[in-house]
């Protein structure tokens, strides 16, 4: 069957199907969507200081990129990056930041709590001046100590990144720099998840040397007030508490630094709403209006002696939390190089499509009287904590500068 339709019918049809068209929701790109999802996260928890109107600036970057993008259906991810990270620069914070996925899993230095389990029972961790791959932490007994691997070796030519050596899960070999001696080593995982980083005590002559690698790990406040009891029982003079490396935690880490002193921080999210960290010597309880959280130390122990703290770098969170404290209060001599500078907030991770991360402030610490802390402890002694120089040499300056801190105390 066929149907007319007169030139005045064929004209309305036309203009009808052009006006539904106009009407119809354009096909999203994947830089619209990457930049919905980073509004979405920013919108949910990101914490902005007064006086940013982070909803003007977010609409603002979503009105340009939606033009930069209106003849391209495929506009890249990288364009909603790079419209998040301009929102980023306006709200003019520079603990909340976006990462690609390469950087975010290799190069560039974490925040927050790292160093989860692995079946080869070593953290590696990339130097980030250069992106050179090193071994951070070695467990007792696991494959990488059973490989002979070290603190300081140099993984070379591996097409790897930190994290996926960290968590890697089938045979391994890989070619080592120590000393300016290289060699391959065979890794075969174990069959099952290992823990994950734990304290370590050494000894330096009178000096008790605890190296805490993360504050992530389930028993690491116990197992550092363990290692503080160890070093009284041997007659240390002094103690460095290592804290290179560690990326932070949450209520472990601050029951660990309750080996060596007391303190109270409060916690303030977007919303206003407050939550408390006391420290004493027998743990920490962290006070809300949610319920409290906390962690009784079974076996305390407190060191009053001279005491020196090592950050690097890579030291974030609550383990930037701990010499922050410990600075403040005059209680240790600081030593190393500036750390990430998030030890004053709490920073939050999340996801965005490609692979990338957003690293955002959920939350700002402040003294129990409203005064601001730094972002970042003071350096008492500034070294330059070279991971990659350290397993060429075979020294450690930092570390050699904390133990003279202390042997000079002693005197």
């Amino acid at each position: 069957m066929t149907i007319l339709v007169s030139r005045r019918g064929w004209l309305a049809a036309f203009v009808s199907a052009v006006l539904a068209l106009s009407a119809a929701p354009a096909t999203a790109s994947p830089a619209n969507d990457f930049f919905a999802a980073f509004r979405h996260e920013i919108e949910a928890g990101y914490f902005a200081r007064p006086g940013v109107d982070v909803a003007a600036i977010l609409d603002r970057e979503e009105t340009a990129l939606a033009s930069d993008c209106a003849s391209d259906p495929d506009c890249a991810v990288e364009m909603g990056a790079q419209a998040a990270q301009r929102a980023i620069a306006a709200f003019g914070d520079p603990h909340t930041h976006v990462d690609p996925p390469t950087q975010a899993t290799s190069a560039s230095p974490p925040v927050g709590p790292v160093g989860s389990a692995s079946r080869l029972g070593w953290l590696v961790r990339a130097y980030k001046p250069t992106g050179d791959l090193y071994v951070s932490w070695v467990r007792p007994d696991s494959p990488a100590d059973r490989a002979g691997l070290q603190r300081y070796d140099r993984i070379l030519g591996s097409s790897l990144t930190a994290t996926q050596l960290t968590s890697a899960t089938q045979p391994l070999t890989l070619q080592i720099e120590r000393a300016g001696r290289r060699f391959d080593v065979q890794l075969t995982p174990a069959a099952q998840t290992l823990g994950g980083p734990t304290p370590e005590l050494a000894r330096v002559g009178d000096v008790a040397i605890i190296r805490y690698p993360s504050g992530a790990t389930a028993g690491s406040a116990q197992t550092v007030h363990d290692l503080v009891a160890e070093a009284i029982s041997q007659k240390a003079t002094g103690i460095v508490l290592d804290l290179r490396d560690n990326g932070g935690g949450g209520i472990q880490c601050a029951g660990a630094g309750a080996a060596f002193f007391d303190w109270t921080v409060v916690m303030t999210d977007k919303d206003a709403d407050q939550r408390t960290l006391t420290v004493t010597s027998t743990g920490a309880i962290m006070h809300s209006a949610d319920g409290d959280e906390s962690l009784v130390i079974d076996r305390p122990t407190r060191w009053t002696g001279p005491l020196a703290i090592l950050v690097n770098r890579n030291t974030a969170s609550c383990a930037e939390a701990i010499a922050i404290q410990a600075s403040l209060a005059e209680r240790a001599t600081i030593i190393g190089e500036p750390s990430v500078g998030v030890g004053n907030n709490v920073v939050r991770p999340a996801m965005l499509p490609g692979g990338w991360r957003l690293s955002m402030a959920t939350a700002y610490a402040t003294t129990p009287d409203g005064a601001p802390l730094p972002s970042r402890p003071r350096l008492d002694v500034e070294v330059a904590d070279d991971p990659i120089s350290n397993g060429a040499t075979g020294r450690d300056p930092a570390l050699a500068a904390a133990v003279a801190s202390l042997s000079q105390t002693a005197d």
